[in-house]
């Protein structure tokens, strides 16, 4: 029995009405865990569909043990997360332990090497993967903490479960959104206090990191800043928005002060959505739609 406090609100929950948990071998499971949020979907592999999506949103969770509690907790209620039969299970942190190498540099004996001189992570407590960007001919390292990585394991005892960093489920998505033909893109994921920025054109990917900020101003700082070294026009170019941001909300307002051009992106092309998904706003939930398109 958990004696952990709970300090989570569920803030949305969509099944639809054709989706049974006898389905579940014929499905994936996708996991999103970060420190403010916990998401779950679940794609109907068979359809080629999105068939349910459980979000929590975490209160006062501050420490990767803290966080892996609550993701315990929020297990025991989830049906999803009880269920050990899915297809896949493929689970998507955010965090900032992360950094992108070429394949041809690439030696796994010494990936916590190239991951030090990026991040500050704990080579005791973290664990280090990767993930293989075949279109790229890039490899993402990052690191989970042992707690949450070690949490994830334990819900699914009879599954190999598949980790990826955020910035390649991202990644993946985007490019797929704008197309081998893009012109030079900004695009934008928004979360609480963190924002990662990606510059993709029709030569791949450009640039990639995440930020933290604090206030509107740290928020526009670093687009800015990006934009500036990227040398990409605040008059002329155009930003996609995806994330937790509202239309009414100040960081919404602040790109549109400096930033001529920004849109809200679409739900992923090439997957389809139950409706009850239309409720929702076409740029919320980007990062659990896009773990569709790992492989």
């Amino acid at each position: 029995m958990n004696t952990s406090s709970t300090h989570f609100r569920l803030a949305h929950k969509i099944y639809d009405e054709a989706f049974k948990p006898s389905q579940a071998p014929s499905c994936n499971l996708y996991l999103y865990v970060s420190p403010k949020f916990i998401r779950v979907g679940v794609a109907d592999m068979s359809r080629n569909k999105f068939v349910a999506l459980e979000d929590y949103e975490l209160i006062s969770v501050f420490t990767p043990v803290q966080l892996s509690e609550q993701l315990s907790l929020i297990a025991e209620g989830s049906s999803l997360l009880q269920d050990h039969r899915w297809q896949t299970v493929r689970v998507s942190i955010s965090n900032q332990h992360f950094t992108l190498v070429p394949e041809t540099l690439f030696d796994p004996a010494h990936q916590s090497d190239y991951l030090r001189l990026h991040s500050e992570f704990s080579s005791q407590e973290d664990v280090v993967l990767n993930y293989k960007h075949n279109g790229l001919e890039a490899v993402n390292i990052f690191a989970v903490e042992g707690v949450v990585y070690r949490m994830v394991q334990s819900l699914f005892p009879e599954r190999p479960v598949q980790f990826v960093h955020l910035t390649s489920t991202l990644i993946g998505s985007v490019m797929h959104q704008f197309g081998p033909n893009t012109e030079r893109n900004l695009a934008i994921y928004v979360e609480r206090n963190y924002v990662t920025v990606l510059v993709v054109s029709d030569q791949g990917l450009e640039f990639c990191n995440i930020f933290h900020y604090l206030s509107p101003e740290d928020f526009i700082y670093y687009i800015i800043f990006v934009m500036q070294e990227q040398k990409m026009n605040p008059e002329q170019g155009t930003i996609t928005v995806w994330g937790d941001i509202t239309h009414d909300s100040s960081l919404f307002s602040i790109l549109q002060k400096y930033i001529r051009h920004v849109r809200f992106g679409k739900k992923p092309i090439d997957v389809e959505y139950s409706y009850k998904f239309n409720d929702l706003f076409e740029h919320r939930y980007f990062e659990i739609y896009s773990l569709h398109f790992c492989e």
